[in-house]
This record gives C-alpha cells, structure tokens and sequence, in this order.
C-alpha cells in the first residue's frame, strides 16, 4: 500500500500559522493482510482490534501493522460529544472513569492513521448507541501475519 498525508493550511489571520503550511509525508509499506469493518457501537467498552487475529504470540511487537479509523457520526450540536469515539488500549471506561487507558478521541468526521506493534487489542468506547458509527481497517506488515 501507498499512504499519503497532506497538510495545508493558510497563514494567518485565517490561518493557525504566521505562514502557509503545506506538508506532505508518504511511504510504500508491504503487507499481507488487510481486513476493515464498519462497526457499530454500544455506551459499553469492547475489543475493536484483537492483536491475537493478527500476529502469532511470538511475533507481537516484531512487524505489527497500521490501523486507520473514521468516525462516520455528524455532530449533533455546538458542545455535545455525545457522538465522540474513544480508542484505548485496555478493557475499561474511555469515557471517563478510565481515561488514563483512552489514547484518542475521534470526533465527529475525524480520522487517525496509526502504526499498531499488535502487543495489545485496541478497544473502543463510545457514550450511547450508534449503528455504522466506525471506520477500522488494518494493514498487517510483511512478517506479521
């Protein structure tokens, strides 16, 4: 696969910047499996990723992957996360009563490209229920799988 990231931005007063940002980064990365799923979701914590259907025990942490994920919500209004997806990498509360275990916060529309080592399962939480709320795709390295 082929990923590219491209950054524009304008400089200010519209832009974030004293100058006009324009960055570009791109690879070409070997893989041998690619899975992807629209998910659902509950206000309950679950396994988005299980890094066991991906590497053999032995190899977790060696090759790994990416993953990326997109939060197919529309924001229901000015202030309300209630459409926010939380990512973590341990069984808990995203939410809130874990959040030291919460390793990003998807609003409405946002995206994350990610390397994965697989030496742990990705979960997901998310504050109510919603159906094809998630974007997951997974592209394991040469080696991995």
């Amino acid at each position: 696969i082929n990923p590219k990231l491209t950054l524009t931005a304008s400089a200010s007063p519209t832009g974030p910047l004293s100058f006009a940002l324009s960055l570009t980064a791109s690879d070409a990365l070997d893989v041998t499996k690619v899975s992807s799923e629209i998910v659902d979701l509950t206000n309950a914590d679950k396994i988005l990723l299980d890094a066991s259907d991906y590497t053999a025990a032995a190899a977790e942490g060696v090759d790994g992957g990416f993953v990326y994920l997109k939060n197919l919500l529309t924001s229901p209004g000015v202030g309300d996360n209630t459409h926010d997806i939380y990512i973590g990498n341990a069984t808990g509360n995203l939410t809130g009563v874990d959040e030291t275990k919460r390793m990003l916060t998807l609003k409405p529309g946002e995206f994350a490209w990610m390397p994965w080592d697989m030496t742990y399962d990705l979960h997901v939480d998310h504050p109510e229920t919603n159906t094809n709320a998630l974007e997951v795709w997974c592209f394991v390295r040469t080696g991995t799988a």
